[in-house]
């Protein structure tokens, strides 16, 4: 279906309307439950993970975001080696939460003043953030134990792997040396 410039938004009610249907027929209940299963298996292994620190940890009773960091490793580089090595989808950074971030991380109104300036000049290597991982009901357990099995190996390898990438200070981002990710198995997923 072609769609031009002022065509009402068909396809996108009629998703909308099946996202929301899968949701009733779920049932809001069950996936809470979901939910809850899959946190506390998280939290029981996050809680053992040498350098990691979750925000808000002891908030359990959440939904199916965990956020974290590692007390040595830079949050963009945990999202990168995430994705290049496990291809495992994560968001790295403040995630428009940045006033409660700085609350959650302790910056100081001087240090955060700093942090802006820094910015102002086309710096973003001292912007606070942290890796978000989302959980949803339809993973399983397996899933989670994968995510965390991936998260312990990058912890003890990081220190040989972030020599693989280079550090912009301006995205704030790490970049691969060779431009690709060495997790290649994904395009197995999209073969028909």
């Amino acid at each position: 279906m072609r769609e031009d410039g002022g065509t009402p938004g068909f396809l996108q009610a009629m998703r909308t309307a099946l996202a929301i249907r899968l949701k009733e027929d779920m049932g809001a209940a069950n996936i809470h439950a979901a939910e809850d299963k899959l946190l506390e298996q998280a939290f029981a292994r996050f809680d053992k993970m040498n350098g990691i620190h979750m925000l808000a940890s002891g908030q359990r009773k959440r939904i199916g975001v965990i956020s974290f960091y590692h007390e040595k490793m830079h949050y963009n580089l945990i999202v990168k080696l995430l994705n290049d090595r496990f291809g495992i989808q994560v968001r790295g950074g403040c995630a428009c939460a940045g006033t409660y971030g700085h609350f959650l991380l302790d910056v100081s109104h001087e240090k955060s003043r700093h942090i802006t300036e820094l910015i102002n000049h086309g710096d973003l290597s001292q912007k606070p953030g942290w890796v978000r991982l989302s959980l949803h009901q339809t993973m399983t357990p397996n899933d989670i134990d994968y995510i965390c099995n991936s998260l312990d190996e990058i912890i003890s390898s990081y220190q040989s792997w972030e020599k693989d990438y280079t550090y912009d200070s301006h995205k704030n981002d790490f970049i691969h040396k060779s431009g690709k990710s060495t997790f290649t198995d994904v395009t197995e997923w999209f073969r028909l």
